[in-house]
C-alpha cells in the first residue's frame, strides 16, 4: 500500500488493528500530501497500528509523496533520488514475489540482508 495514513476520525488502532492479509506499506520521511491533509507523521502510524503478521513497512529518507509515481509535483521541496525507485523495484517484487507465488529465494531475501542492499542508509525497514 502506497503511502496510507491515519484515519481523520477514529482510532488507527481500529481502523487497521484488525488486516489479516500481508500488507507492504511504503512512504517517505517528507510525504506529505495536499489532498486529504496527509502527512508523513500520520502515515507513519499506519504500521505500529498492524497486527502482527506479514507485514512490512519502507520508509524513504527524504522522499516526498512524488517519490513513488514516474514524475515529480507540483510543490515537491526535494530534488528526485534515482535510488529511490530501485528500492521500490526490488522490495516490492520480493514482497509480490513471497506472497502471491510463494517464492522461497524472494522470503529469504525479503526477510534476510536483502532489503538493506538497495537501501540507502538512513532508510527505514521493518517487518512484523
Amino acid at each position: 500500500m502506497m503511502s496510507p495514513s491515519a484515519p481523520r476520525r477514529g482510532r488507527v488502532e481500529t481502523a487497521f488493528g484488525a488486516v489479516a492479509v500481508p500488507w507492504l506499506l511504503m512512504t517517505g520521511t517528507k510525504d506529505d500530501s495536499l489532498i486529504g491533509n496527509a502527512d508523513a507523521a500520520s502515515r507513519l502510524k499506519v504500521f505500529d497500528a498492524l497486527p502482527p503478521g506479514s507485514h512490512c513497512e519502507l520508509v524513504l529518507d527524504n522522499a516526498e509523496h512524488s517519490a513513488f509515481g514516474d514524475r515529480a509535483l507540483p510543490g515537491d521541496r526535494e530534488p528526485r533520488n534515482p535510488n529511490h525507485h530501485r528500492a521500490i523495484l526490488a522490495l516490492s517484487t520480493a514482497f509480490w514475489d513471497t506472497h502471491l507465488r510463494g517464492d522461497g529465494a524472494a522470503r529469504a531475501w525479503l526477510t534476510g540482508d536483502g532489503p538493506r542492499k538497495v537501501l540507502e542508509k538512513a532508510d527505514r525497514w521493518q517487518r512484523k
